[in-house]
């Protein structure tokens, strides 16, 4: 999924959670934000990363074969976070 697709989902579901930010700029910011997250995890050596709204990622160090050598690599794990159900105001 592209940045640019991100925002159209944004959007479609919210349309005044960007106001007028023109969609690049917001594509932009949104890819700024999935570097930051992929840098983490490349930077994490055993673990999670955490990120609000998004889920959890697990890092851990695995021992494969490779060629008949064992070598040790490692394996990033998601878990999506729960969506938190919306509720209706209604008027009394």
């Amino acid at each position: 999924m592209k940045a640019i697709e991100i925002v159209e989902l944004i959007k479609q579901e919210n349309p005044k959670v960007l106001g007028k930010m023109p969609d690049e700029k917001a594509a932009k910011i949104i890819s700024a934000a999935l570097r930051q997250i992929s840098k983490q995890l490349d930077q994490a050596t055993e673990g999670s990363v955490k990120v609000m709204g998004l889920g959890a990622f697990s890092v851990r160090q695995v021992e494969r074969e490779k060629e008949g050598q064992a070598v040790t690599v490692k394996k990033v794990s998601f878990r999506a976070a729960k969506l938190k159900a919306k509720v209706k105001k209604t008027a009394e």
